[in-house]
């Protein structure tokens, strides 16, 4: 197992520990080990430490609890990826970043609570955590990596905090469960395959500085009704809505500039009214002179009512 600590002894040098100088103290890194056995079901990081390694505890399936102390800043790429019985993470605040696969197929883990410290959490943190149902995201973080929730098929509410400015793609990809989310109001940008298959999803709250919704955003998203897209809203990507069978009712602003093909709404059956901000002339130019026609899951085609609000600029 590694840890890393900060020490003031800057002669420390047991073992294969290394050492490095940062900002006058000395970072060691030690090694030492810990069995995948019934008695270290419960497991307590010593006081000191400021990172857990790659892969420390990977595939413990013994572990069930894990301790974390207040010195604890970094949880390093899939330090407890794998571990099926772990049901219990005690972080403190301090804690800034959760790497890679961190907790990645952590089957049993089912709430989750970080403290306001974390700044980022990783590519695939915690994928494929099936009982996954409850996760409270700090206040600071500030990036959320590519499917860090994706296959987390119990997880059934989200809040992305304001501090938040990037949720990379596929973050929330199958999480079938989830039925309502709120976007931090600074996201400008809802990434490729984001909600794809979140077949529960009802609700959502978009930022009102949302510019581009990327490709296969909101995919397969069955249980989505309505949605009233922001007026910053400029770009809408390939097959962003395809899928969502429930769909009836879509708000369009006047000024987006962009519907990146022509099977935007493709098998959205219950599409029957889409309200544009603009004109009939700019809805034309929007969709290259064709008419936009939907098609169906049973290969049947119809079109939906278009309705041009002629929204004019408030002076």
């Amino acid at each position: 197992m590694d840890f890393k600590f900060t020490s003031p002894d800057a002669e420390i040098g047991i073992g294969d520990k290394t050492k490095k100088e940062k900002e006058g103290k000395i970072e060691v890194v030690f090694r030492g080990s810990y069995e995948d056995t019934p008695e270290n079901r419960e497991i307590t990081i010593p006081e000191g430490i400021v990172e857990i390694a790659e892969n420390t505890f990977s595939g413990f399936s013994n572990l069930v609890t894990v301790n974390f102390p207040k010195s604890l800043k970094i949880v390093s790429a899939g330090a407890f990826s794998g571990c099926p019985n772990l049901k219990n993470v005690n972080m403190n605040d301090g804690l800034s970043e959760i790497g890679d696969d961190a907790f990645s197929s952590c089957t049993s883990l089912v709430s989750v609570s970080m403290p306001d410290t974390v700044k980022r959490i990783g590519v695939s943190a915690f994928e494929a955590c099936a009982n996954l149902m409850r996760i409270k995201l700090s206040e600071s973080v500030m990036m959320i990596g590519a499917s860090a929730f994706a296959y987390c098929f119990n997880l059934t509410d989200v809040t992305i905090p304001d501090s938040c400015i990037l949720v990379e793609f596929s973050a929330f990809m199958s999480c079938f469960s989830l039925e309502g989310v709120k976007l931090s109001k600074n996201m400008g940008l809802i990434d490729e395959s984001t909600f794809e298959g979140c077949r529960s999803l009802s609700l959502v709250d978009l930022p009102s500085c949302l510019s581009k919704i990327g490709r296969r955003a909101f995919k397969g998203c069955t249980s989505l009704k309505s949605l009233i897209l922001p007026s910053t809203l400029r770009s809408i990507g390939f097959d962003a809505f395809a899928s969502c069978t429930a769909l009836s009712r879509i708000a369009i602003p006047k000024d987006i500039a962009e519907l990146e093909d022509d099977d935007v709404f493709s098998g959205c059956d219950s599409l029957s009214e889409i309200s544009f901000g603009g004109s009939q002339q700019a809805w034309e130019f929007l969709c290259h002179g064709k008419t936009l026609t939907v098609e169906k899951t049973n290969l049947q085609t119809h079109v939906p009512r278009v309705i041009f609000l002629n929204l004019e600029d408030k002076k």
